[in-house]
């Protein structure tokens, strides 16, 4: 079923804080690569990839200080449309395919100017109403961020990585719920849909949105074997792998064999891999998967990550998700329409009171975007 949920206000008019460093930076083992392409693309890796890159050399030398447009006063300037501007950009990578990105260098363009007013437009606005945080407020912001952030990382080394002090880090994050509170203050309390809303959006969007393809939900256990392990590696896993399933068809509890056990991530959910369709894993993994009776333990399966003991609970073929089994997400999602239009109305009238000033916006680059 095709996700309802797209960007809203609050994650497309980004503020350049903890939102841009933080991505999801692990995949669960045995996911094919195409699968494996992250969501989104944190600033730290944006500054990196864009570094490297660089502009072109035809390109003309940018005046990154040059006054590119005021917002009540308040002057935005090339260097700060070209740091929005590889936010945006490295935000697709992976979701669009490179020729059609380098297509819509404009339009990014556009979008990072866009956001770069009604960011000020808000801090303004914030200022104005004079909008207060605590600083149990801010912490627990900042306790939210580092519970995205991957064991093997730390908050404190992509900070460093792209040059930001705690403080200053803690000023932005200020700046982020002060601004938060604000939208939330003016879009309200969401008013729940009507069973009938519910009813037709489903009957509208039958097609669009709730096709369902077939599906798993498994979990496995992963002997992992390294690309240059050498035959006596090998057989040693893979006597590991045999031991292991013997204990499990003499009744010992899957998933705490593979919390003890299992080389892969998933291994701290019991070896839980959620639910998959097909081409999300690899092609052995994935035959085994969707062939495999349920609850039965499957014999061992060799990928290039290891050696794979696999249990499927569920599956399911292909089809429409029903009104019952959809209903939860189309309430959340007209919930959170309901929530963008008033917040799209705010701000086009933020925009209507403004004193905006543009002068020449500069050229987007023209194969790949150039950090100042």
């Amino acid at each position: 079923m095709k996700s309802l949920f797209g960007s809203s206000i609050s994650q497309t008019v980004h503020l350049i804080t903890a939102a841009g460093l933080l991505a999801a930076l692990t995949a669960g083992c045995g996911r094919s690569p195409d699968d494996a392409v992250q969501e989104d693309v944190d600033l730290a890796q944006a500054v990196d990839l864009f570094d490297d890159v660089g502009a072109p050399a035809e390109q003309p030398a940018r005046d990154l200080d040059r006054v590119i447009a005021r917002v009540n006063g308040t002057e935005i300037t090339e260097a700060d449309l070209m740091t929005e501007f590889n936010i945006l950009a490295g935000r697709m990578q992976g979701r669009v395919p490179p020729e059609r990105l380098a297509q819509m260098q404009e339009e990014i363009l556009q979008g990072a100017m866009d956001n770069l007013i009604i960011k000020q437009l808000l801090l303004d606005e914030v200022d104005k109403e004079a909008v207060e945080v605590s600083e149990q407020e801010i912490d627990e912001t900042i306790a939210r961020y580092r519970q995205q952030i991957p064991p093997e990382l730390s908050l404190e080394d992509q900070l460093t990585q792209i040059g930001m002090s705690k403080d200053e880090f803690r000023e932005n994050i200020a700046r982020d719920v002060r601004v938060n509170k604000l939208l939330e203050a003016k879009v309200g309390d969401p008013v729940d849909p009507t069973e009938e809303e519910i009813a037709r959006f489903h009957e509208q969007h039958r097609d669009e949105y709730f096709a369902m393809p077939e599906r798993v939900s498994a979990s496995h256990i992963l002997l992992s074997v390294e690309p240059g392990d050498g035959p006596d590696a090998q057989e040693e896993a893979l006597e590991k792998a045999e031991s292991l399933r013997q204990e499990l068809l003499d009744g010992a509890d899957f998933a705490e064999i593979a919390q003890a056990h299992s080389d892969c991530p998933s291994s701290m959910q019991g070896g839980d891999l959620g639910t998959f369709v097909r081409g999300q894993m690899v092609p052995p993994f994935e035959q085994a998967a969707f062939t495999q009776a349920i609850g039965e333990i499957g014999e061992i399966v060799k990928t290039d990550f290891g050696y794979h003991i696999i249990q499927v609970h569920e599956r399911h073929e292909e089809g429409t998700a029903s009104l019952d089994e959809s209903r939860d997400q189309i309430a959340q999602f007209l919930i959170s329409q309901s929530r963008e239009e008033a917040l799209r109305a705010y701000v086009t009238e933020l925009r209507e009171a403004a004193d905006i000033e543009m002068m020449d916006a500069p050229a987007a680059p023209e194969t790949a975007p150039m950090m100042p």
